[in-house]
């Protein structure tokens, strides 16, 4: 799938923005003796992923030589890291140097699933397989034991189905049971394991991921009461969130509450996956909410610098400390390159994703337009004939999409068109 239209030049100003340029500015990609160059480097352990995942895909995306040149020191350096028993990048260890933290791998596997869509480089497959026998192999105490990857184990789960879905390989369904088991319970009724705005929209989507294999409508059920659970407390913010900050609060739960910029960026990547699982409009829906209405009012114009926090109905944007107003202590509600470690980094996936989800396959060898935006879509269709779909619009700013078809030779399929939700 390709952009088009204003997608496009969004893509294009996060390329030429901070995203595309942080490697020139930010600490922890340096690369003199940065941890993923380097066995034993000291920093860019959590950094390096969360940036790369954004970076590489807008580099294959827009074909960029010299990102694509960038990204792919990085590539080729974690897969030299991998040892002989499987693990792979800096040993960060938790519980007293007691168990390695899986955490920021969970980033590297989405990024080598998506440069393996662009380029099937086997090695990736090779990698990956490697690296779950080695997960399978680890005791259940040292497996997602520390606070971050026990909540994010569902990122690792999706990764072990992606990886499933090409070999076949049926440890893998062990592992994924394995995953499910040893990751936080989001499948409570009226709580959330914590209440962490980032792990809420990234994490909530576990039990449904989980469901794939299950078959139990319980868990499938589970994810879509978490969705509503924080919402019918802390969404009176518009724009597809809820109003956290940093960490929900009792107390806070008006639309002064903002939104971290990468809670942002990771409710619109857990949308589209749960599109992608139950091929409910409600995910493309909010993605779409998160978007146009949250997403974008997190940046400059140029995208060249973010805040931390974005709060709908906050008219102060300064360099000052609003807590506990604001759930989180320093500068974090003005537009600063520099203003978080983490958003920072973690804001420049939101938009490739995005746009490998506008249009999806259906079970039936079909085609189905998800979310609407310019782009031209390249697939296999019926009986394994590739059609061309271009679609042209500027939607939401107007309310007509435009279809071309192109095809070399006669082809039966179904074309699907969502029916937004709030559409009459």
């Amino acid at each position: 799938i390709q952009p088009g239209g204003w997608l496009k030049k969004l893509i294009e100003l996060q390329k030429d923005g901070l995203c595309g340029h942080l490697g020139e500015i930010s600490a922890w990609l340096d690369k003199k003796n940065n941890a993923w160059l380097s066995e034993g480097g000291d920093h860019g352990w959590e950094e390096v992923p969360y940036w790369l995942r954004g970076y590489s895909d807008m580099a294959f995306i827009l074909n960029d030589q010299d990102m694509k040149k960038e990204a792919m020191i990085w590539i080729e350096a974690i897969l030299k890291s991998q040892k002989p028993d499987g693990w792979f990048g800096p040993e960060v260890r938790n519980g007293k140097e007691k168990y390695l933290d899986f955490w920021s791998n969970m980033l590297v596997l989405f990024t080598f699933q998506n440069y393996y869509e662009c380029t099937h480089d086997q090695r990736v497959i090779d990698f990956m397989t490697n690296y779950f026998r080695y997960e399978l192999s680890v005791p259940d105490e040292a497996y997602l034991s520390s606070y971050w990857e026990d909540s994010r184990g569902g990122d690792n789960l999706y990764s072990i189905y992606w990886l499933y879905n090409l070999t076949g390989d049926k440890f893998l369904l062990d592992l994924a049971e394995k995953t499910h088991r040893c990751t936080a319970n989001w499948m409570q009724k009226s709580s959330l394991p914590n209440w962490h705005n980032v792990n809420i929209a990234q994490c909530f989507r576990e039990p449904a991921t989980w469901f794939m294999q299950s078959g139990d409508s319980a868990h499938l059920a589970a994810t879509y009461n978490d969705y509503d659970l924080i919402r019918r407390t802390f969404g009176q913010v518009p724009g597809g969130m809820f109003g956290s900050d940093e960490n929900a609060r009792m107390g806070y739960i008006d639309p002064r509450q903002g939104t971290e910029t990468c809670g942002f960026a990771e409710q619109m990547t857990s949308d589209g996956i749960l599109m992608r699982i139950t091929g409910d409009p409600l995910w493309a829906d909010n993605c779409e909410d998160v978007l146009f209405n949250s997403f974008v009012a997190a940046f400059t114009p140029d995208m060249r610098a973010l805040r931390y926090i974005t709060s709908p109905n906050g008219v102060i944007a300064d360099d000052k400390n609003h807590a506990p107003g604001i759930a989180n202590e320093g500068p974090f509600l003005t537009m600063n390159p520099f203003s978080s470690r983490c958003c920072q980094h973690n804001h420049g996936h939101a938009l490739p994703y995005y746009l490998q989800n506008l249009v999806m396959a259906s079970n039936d060898n079909g085609l189905a337009t998800i979310m609407y935006n310019s782009c031209v879509t390249s697939a296999k269709v019926g009986d394994g004939t590739i059609v061309r779909l271009t679609e042209e619009t500027n939607y939401p700013y107007e309310e007509t999409v435009r279809f071309k078809l192109n095809t070399d030779k006669k082809v039966s399929f179904p074309l699907y068109l969502r029916i937004p939700g709030w559409c009459k």
